[in-house]
Formats: C-alpha cells, structure tokens, sequence
C-alpha cells in the first residue's frame, strides 16, 4: 500500500510545488530602509492545468499572525488590482500626499492599516486584473461564477502551502463590485465544507 501511495505523493508535492511561487519582498521604490513587516508575492494556479495564474500579496500581521484572523480581500471592479486596497485603503503603506515633483513617489507608513490586527492576502482577481494572467485566450473569459470558482480554489491552494494559517479564523471581504463577490465566495466555501473540503469561515466583509 505504501508503494502505491508514494507516486501519488510525489506527483502531490510536484503539483503544489508548480501550483504556487512565491518570493519574500524587503524592500519597495520609495519607502525608506527595510518594509517593517512581512511582505510576501506570489501566484497561484487555478482552473484547468493552471490556465489561469492569480497574483497575491500577502502581508502577515503586525499583532500576532498565529493566531490573528486571515482575510482574503477580493476588490471590485471588475478588474480593479488588489494593490489599490494595499496602498490606498487597507495596508501598511501608503503614498505620501504632497505635490508631484517629477521624482519617485514615497511610500510611508499606514498607522489605520488592517494588518495591525489581520494577516491579509490581496489577489488580482479575475485574470487579466493587475499581475494576474491567462496562459490562452479562452481562459481569459470571465464571469462572476468563474470568479467565485477560482477565489475559492486559489484559497485552498494557498492554505495547503500555508498550513501554518489552517487554523485561523477567515474573512473574506472586499469593496465596490466584490460586494456581489465575497458572499458567493462564502457559500462555495461553505459547499466545499460540507464536501469536508473544510476551511473554517468566520465572516464576510463588504467596504
């Protein structure tokens, strides 16, 4: 039986492997020094033989990321990058307001960021949105029900390589558009769920 099990294990850790990248970011144009938290960039595959690859930033909290809530934060749009929400409402940074001078604009620190209290991820959701792409033209469709299908692949995938934050407690929240997104990505949670494709929802969030 043993024997049996370890192709398939092997292909698993292949599949994962291929199914997200990451890389840990410490510096960003026009913030002074090292970032002061933990910034994390990625992609993750979705749909048929990954067609479609959903770029995310993740930031852990600044509290207790153990055990703080993990939020996964859709906006709207459609077609609206996740890095609006990261460097104009919710996140640790933000442009400093003062008059343009041809330089590069600086980045400061966001006192109100969420992330004092939440590990966040930030996708570029559906394809095409941000850094996010499709690998052919057909995968390039999108509609709100393949965007809810592929919110909740491309969580499942990121918790199976990050089963640190298995155990925390999810929101799912967003703004604009994303308001007739998050509660149909709740109840395909919740589906999934009871397929005991288990991931504990806490709440959904609209801005």
């Amino acid at each position: 039986m043993a024997k049996r099990c370890l192709p398939f294990l092997l292909l698993l850790q292949l599949w994962l492997r291929l199914a997200v990248s990451h890389s840990i970011v410490k510096f960003l144009p026009g913030f002074q020094g090292p970032l002061p938290f933990h910034l994390e960039t990625g992609y993750v595959g979705v749909d048929e033989a990954q067609d479609v690859q959903l770029f995310y930033y993740f930031i852990k909290s600044q509290g207790n990321p153990k055990e703080d809530p993990l939020l996964l934060w859709l906006t709207g749009g459609p077609g609206c990058s996740s890095l609006s929400a990261l460097a104009f409402e919710i996140g640790p940074i933000r442009f400093e307001e003062k008059e343009y001078n041809g330089s590069l604009p600086a980045l400061v620190l966001n006192p109100d960021s969420w992330t004092r209290v939440a590990n966040i991820i930030f996708v570029d959701l559906p394809a095409g949105t941000g850094f996010s792409y499709a690998r052919n033209p057909l995968a390039f469709q999108r509609s709100d029900f393949k965007q809810v299908s592929q919110a909740d692949q491309f969580l499942r995938k990121w918790l199976m390589h990050h089963q640190e934050f298995l155990s925390n407690p999810v929101y799912i929240a967003g703004d604009s558009y994303s308001g007739l997104i998050v509660p149909a990505v709740v109840q395909k949670i919740s589906d999934g769920n009871n397929s005991k494709l288990t991931i504990v929802i806490s709440k959904c969030v609209e801005n």
